[in-house]
């Protein structure tokens, strides 16, 4: 990894590879998508926005790694447009990635780079690339294979979808 993308997400600043990042946009308009969003739009799909003509879906970065934060989304706010590889369709796709902020682009060295820990690490470890060290600080850098893994988020909206209906039938 030769540099990431540092963002803010819930208040904390992790790391993601830029070699997959297509670009940062300004927060727009997200448009919900009724049964994707979870109950009462909680869900980790925000929704989907549009982007010259193309609808990307946009996955909420703190919901996704599990973070109880307060869905404070600024000018300052931003989507990260990430291309994903999704097994099922066989395909690289667009995603966008909902973040508090973009804070900087840094190079990473190989002296900057350790081992992720096994404990110790308050989101799920699947999501933990490698940890970073750059200026005295210590972050995160996300796996975002894992993160974005299509199937796994398609599950966890049918999971809501299930909750939902069983919600409507009582």
């Amino acid at each position: 990894m030769s540099a990431c993308l540092l963002v803010d997400i819930g208040g904390e600043t992790f790391g993601i590879s830029i070699s997959s990042v297509k670009e940062v946009i300004e927060l727009e308009s997200i448009t919900k998508v009724p049964m994707c969003s979870g109950k009462d739009g909680n869900g980790i799909v925000s929704g989907v926005i549009n982007v010259r003509g193309s609808v990307v879906p946009v996955i909420d970065a703190g919901k996704r790694l599990g973070l109880k934060h307060e869905e404070v989304y600024d000018k300052y706010s931003c989507i990260v447009l990430y291309e994903s590889y999704d097994e099922a369709s066989n395909m690289t796709v667009t995603v966008g990635i909902l973040v508090n902020r973009v804070k900087a682009i840094e190079s990473l060295t190989k002296e900057a780079l350790t081992d992720a820990p096994y404990f110790g690490v308050h989101i799920p470890v699947q999501f933990v690339s490698t940890m970073a060290r750059i200026k005295e600080q210590v972050f995160i850098i996300l796996d975002m294979p894992a993160l974005l893994n299509l199937s796994s988020i398609n599950q966890e909206i049918l999971s809501n979808q299930k909750q939902l209906f069983n919600q409507i039938l009582r």
